[in-house]
């Protein structure tokens, strides 16, 4: 059984699309066709995607963007449909009476970050740019049940389609941009204040380096037999990196302690990686400590733009991207949890590199919301809640560095023992 789609006509933006939609999300097989004059077989779903009416088939309201080739302003107005927010909706008779396809392609791509916006301290897009700061979606995963409904009315119409089942996944990560407080350093570049009696303590081995958590975290990991990514900073040029250097045995003892206990290592670039094509460097470095090709990233301080940031990553064969995520906030930047393609809006072309969302970070609560315990619990737990109702994906992002501190071991504990 398939799903045949008529279009009146088939662009790379609407494939990109279809193929989220039926291929990857809903597991069904489905035809795309610019032919009205189809033959209509009983054992297919037909949907009408266009601004004409076919009898007996399923009709969705067709706006203009992804017909469209260029980049453009979009006017977008919120409105309901069965209580889920929406845009790029019509006041005619549909089955969908707002163009979900366009809704969803403008999310994923992230349309609207190829538009003119502001950028923060670190040239990155602000959250409240975004049309997902609305208060009525309030960054969550709307895509997911947006698609939820959708499944929903297709199965009024047509109930022994088999829709592909989830479950929830929970994958923690973790950014180490400082492996250690004082250790590891080349101390020409980034000398550790030894008038400090910590730091003296620490370099004459009497007192443990507190950022040197990963025995807690292992532990914890091991406790719920849980998987997770580790993503290492391999740069200590300037402030807004490393003092750790990339050569530090200690530093490399670590990495390989990790990957032998079969945990997936990323690449972290750093905050210059891009402009000052540090990339294929820093990764090189990663991959001959880990002796392994590395096919994961996420990029130092979430510092991303589009499309540039991830073109590179094509370019150096990484596989999957994590860094889709908002500093300053937790929810989902792309209204999704699952992974989907980067498509690339200014060559209009779909590429071979895999985004997967992150959606909760502990540094939001050190850097730019502080909270208590309670209060990150509460963010959390709103979050989770919303993956559970739709068995979506978890993905937060932990530091080592800041799970020295109490607080932040303490609801790391937590998520693990939640989620697992």
């Amino acid at each position: 059984m398939a799903i045949v789609i008529y279009t009146n006509k088939v662009t790379n933006r609407i494939k990109y699309t279809l193929d989220f939609v039926f291929t990857e999300y809903f597991g069904i097989e489905y035809v795309l066709t610019e032919s009205i004059d189809f033959t209509i077989c009983s054992e297919h779903f037909y949907i009408n995607y266009s601004d004409k009416k076919i009898p007996d088939t399923f009709s969705i309201f067709q706006d203009k963007l992804l017909l469209q080739e260029d980049i453009q302003q979009q006017k977008l107005f919120i409105s309901f449909e069965k209580e889920l927010p929406v845009f790029f909706q019509t006041t005619n008779h549909y089955d969908i009476q707002f163009d979900i396809f366009s809704c969803i392609f403008f999310l994923l791509s992230r349309y609207e970050e190829y538009l003119p916006h502001e950028k923060d301290v670190h040239g990155r897009y602000v959250s409240s740019n975004s049309i997902l700061a609305n208060s009525v979606f309030n960054f969550s995963p709307i895509v997911e049940y947006w698609l939820d409904f959708f499944k929903n009315e297709i199965l009024k119409s047509h109930p022994i389609l088999l829709f592909k089942k989830y479950e929830f996944e929970y994958v923690p990560t973790f950014d180490i941009d400082n492996a250690f407080h004082f250790l590891g350093r080349n101390w020409f570049k980034n000398p550790p204040n030894i008038f400090k009696n910590e730091c003296r303590n620490v370099l004459l081995n009497k007192e443990k380096d507190a950022y040197n958590t990963f025995d807690f975290i292992l532990d914890e990991l091991h406790k719920t037999n849980q998987k997770a990514i580790f993503f290492f900073l391999m740069n200590d040029d300037g402030k807004e990196n490393s003092n750790v250097a990339p050569k530090s045995k200690l530093l490399k003892e670590n990495v390989v302690l990790i990957a032998s206990q079969n945990f997936d290592i990323g690449i972290h670039p750093s905050y210059f990686a891009e402009e000052k094509k540090l990339f294929q460097q820093e990764k090189d470095t990663l991959e001959i400590i880990k002796h392994s090709e590395i096919t994961i990233s996420r990029q130092h301080f979430l510092r991303i733009n589009f499309p540039n940031y991830f073109r590179e990553l094509v370019k150096f064969n990484i596989q999957k991207d994590y860094s889709l995520g908002y500093p300053n906030i937790s929810g989902f930047r792309a209204g999704c949890s699952r992974p989907f393609y980067f498509f690339d809006v200014e060559k209009n072309e779909t590429t071979s590199l895999l985004l997967q969302p992150s959606c909760f970070m502990d540094a939001t609560f050190e850097y730019y919301y502080p909270k208590n315990e309670a209060g990150i619990l509460q963010d959390f737990l709103t979050i989770f809640n919303q993956l559970k109702k739709i068995n979506g994906i978890l993905v937060p992002i932990f530091h080592n560095d800041l799970l020295a501190k109490e607080k932040f071991r303490n609801i790391f504990k937590l998520i693990n023992q939640h989620a697992s």
